[in-house]
């Protein structure tokens, strides 16, 4: 049985509930293997969808970044990126634009069907971006290690750095950045680093956690973060108070999404995959069927639900893409 620690309470594994709410855990899906990939790909990090004819999943080997199309239920390469294009570390698409970030502060743009490099202003890694709109988005990244965190605005005018290093204490690197709307964003990153704009101003958050963050999801009801790299760490926002619950078994998460049901599930290390109630903490192991670590989930709005991944820490670079099934 898996444990996890909510402040102070206890959560029983795979079928188990909360001792502080009575919530029956979810059902548990099943997951096969959409797309395998060794090092001509490399490993896939990220993957968005506005709908089912449009869903696109971006990676690579650090110096050769990659997309891949979903077309009639099969991965496509896309061949149209612009040269050199590092590895892409996150997509996001507004309307009909699509922006990706990646390795040594790439920014690539598709827009009018067009991929075009965009002038980030940085070297260091780039991590994440989302946006309210087009002309309203958001880049975060930081290469750690001494370093300072990266928070990048993008008005339409082109891509600038914001300061808010009177806000981010200690933290080297900002991992990914997400929001509801204009003014209701959120970054996180190492140290357990939560910061919230209000459409005026960047605002640290009191954390439960020292953990390093590194994937956030969220709908009306609540946020839910995902991280750790020793062990899994959880954080759900709700009601405007963070809990966290600790994984002491698992060695650490990297995605999150809330599907419409307000499911939340968490994807990590090991091919961990953990779905949990709408209310309360009551949680179920998925069996994903692989080793590599999963990096991101995501549920296509009326098509399937993925997770990407690979091996991307250490040589060889490979990649992997699960369906779930039904």
């Amino acid at each position: 049985m898996t444990t996890g620690t909510d402040t102070g309470t206890i959560t029983q594994g795979s079928g188990g509930s909360s001792t502080t709410f009575d919530v029956e855990p979810p059902e548990p899906h099943g997951w096969t293997v959409s797309a395998e990939y060794g090092e001509d790909v490399g490993a896939i990090f990220s993957i968005w969808a506005d709908g089912p004819g449009s869903v696109i999943a971006v990676g690579g080997q650090p110096l050769q970044g990659v997309a891949l199309e979903y077309v009639d239920e099969a991965w496509v390469r896309v061949t149209d990126l612009p040269e050199p294009v590092p590895r892409l570390s996150w997509i996001h698409g507004v309307g009909e634009m699509r922006v990706a970030v990646g390795y040594f502060g790439v920014v690539i743009q598709r827009q009018d069907g067009v991929w075009e490099h965009r002038q980030s202003g940085v070297d260091a890694p780039l991590w994440g971006v989302w946006g309210a709109s087009e002309d309203d988005l958001w880049a975060v990244g930081g290469g750690g290690e001494g370093g300072a965190p990266i928070l990048l605005h993008d008005d339409g005018d082109g891509w600038s750095e914001v300061d808010v290093s009177g806000v981010v204490g200690k933290s080297t690197a900002l991992f990914k950045v997400w929001g509801r709307s204009a003014d209701d964003v959120y970054a996180i990153g190492s140290g357990g680093l939560i910061l919230h704009y209000d459409g005026v101003a960047w605002s640290a958050q009191e954390s439960p956690t020292g953990s390093t963050l590194i994937g956030i999801a969220g709908d009306d009801d609540e946020v839910v973060i995902a991280g750790g790299r020793g062990s899994g760490v959880v954080l759900r926002q709700i009601g405007g108070e963070w809990r966290r619950l600790g994984f002491p078994e698992d060695e650490g998460f990297d995605g999150a999404w809330i599907d419409e049901e307000g499911y939340p599930t968490v994807v990590g290390r090991r091919g961990f995959i953990g779905r949990f109630a709408a209310d309360g903490v009551a949680w179920t192991r998925e069996e994903s069927g692989v080793s590599y670590e999963l990096h991101t989930i995501l549920g296509v709005p009326d098509g399937p639900v993925f997770a990407v991944g690979g091996h991307f820490d250490s040589t060889p670079y490979t990649g992997v893409i699960l369906r779930r099934l039904p």
